[in-house]
């Protein structure tokens, strides 16, 4: 794990400097149309509340996309890393892979002056093996007053700050996965025009979840001009119960409610992800207190998992009473990231399909 300036990026602002409110609208939408075609590989979670899981989610799948870079690495075959960036202030993401507090973390501040101050772009190299990171945390509160001041002078154009940085590194990356928040609506703007395929997390089965999903679909068309090809490609469900393998009414109800929605905004219920991570939120929190994503959790509490350092087995790990951790539980919930993580990809691959299709058209 270390430290690793992206070299060789040319200047955001210089890109943006030349718009302002009055520019020609034309402009704007070539410099979208250059945009997108290179980021058809970053995934954006989000939803239109707070406590959907949406970090827990992001961080596993992150994982698990790795793992399945590194299978290919072992095989000799082409690979490449996963990059995970979480844009909200609270930098929980650092929880899920043990590395809040470490030396190289800065609680973003290298991440908010590349950004919107053109500073060199420090990334966090083998996080585990074939994923990086960005590291966030409290500096990522100043993103928003930063943009909105250059967004005074250069107009819509700051908000594709974020999209001109990842433009320039996503041909190093396999996938980017954006963890952005619901809450700040500069933060939910550079996100949105960032992304091409978004991912919503809903846990519940309260009205809530219904109108957060609403409101997710109200930004995608605001965001339009900035981002003419990002839509919502995946819903996962994450939470519920699971009887004789299979779920139960709690989920298929909602499934059902969240399907007529869709069907009378005219978008395929294709979007419903068929695997979901079942209620398991106890063994959720312990492996975040441990630092582990959920695949590697399961192998803690098998007693497999080897510390790349040491060469020595790690220790299985334990509740907040001192019991062991079940490894069946663990491994039925890592299985589920994995399942809801094919599928996710499936999706994204099919629909970068029908948009290459569309630039050859």
């Amino acid at each position: 794990m270390e430290l690793v300036a992206v070299e060789g990026l040319s200047s955001r602002l210089n890109v943006i400097n030349s718009f302002t409110d009055m520019s020609d609208p034309e402009d704007l939408e070539s410099l979208v149309r250059q945009l997108r075609p290179r980021l058809r590989n970053v995934i954006g979670t989000t939803i239109g509340k707070g406590g959907e899981g949406k970090t827990t989610v992001t961080a596993n799948l992150a994982y698990v996309l790795a793992q399945a870079e590194k299978e290919r690495a072992d095989r000799g075959e082409s690979a490449k890393p996963i990059l995970y960036i979480e844009l909200d202030s609270n930098g929980n993401g650092r929880l899920n892979f043990g590395v809040r507090g470490l030396p190289f973390d800065d609680n973003g501040l290298s991440f908010l002056d590349a950004l919107t101050d053109d500073k060199e772009l420090q990334v966090v190299s083998g996080v585990r093996p074939h994923l990086d990171m960005v590291m966030s945390g409290s500096h990522n509160a100043d993103i928003p007053t930063a943009v909105t001041k250059l967004s005074g002078k250069h107009g819509l154009s700051a908000y594709l700050l974020l999209a001109i940085l990842l433009a320039q590194i996503s041909h190093r990356y396999r996938w980017i996965l954006l963890d952005f928040s619901p809450g700040d609506k500069m933060i939910q703007r550079l996100g949105l025009a960032s992304c091409t395929h978004l991912l919503a997390p809903m846990k519940g089965s309260d009205n809530a979840v219904i109108e957060g999903l609403g409101t997710l679909a109200g930004l995608v068309r605001q965001i339009r001009r900035l981002n003419s090809e990002v839509a919502i490609s995946s819903l996962v469900f994450l939470g519920y119960q699971r009887r004789n393998g299979k779920p139960t009414s709690q989920l298929t109800n909602l499934r059902e409610k969240i399907g007529m929605l869709l069907d009378r905004a005219n978008i395929s219920r294709d979007v419903l992800v068929e695997a979901y991570i079942r209620d398991g939120e106890t063994t959720a929190n312990l492996a975040r207190n441990y630092g582990m994503p959920a695949g590697e959790f399961a192998r803690a509490a098998a007693g497999v998992l080897v510390d790349p350092e040491t060469g020595e087995y790690v220790e299985a790990p334990r509740d907040e009473n001192g019991r062991l951790v079940d490894p069946q539980r663990a491994f039925d919930i890592a299985d589920d990231y994995t399942n809801v993580a094919k599928q996710v990809i499936q999706r994204i691959r099919l629909r970068n399909e029908v948009l290459q299709g569309a630039d050859i058209a």
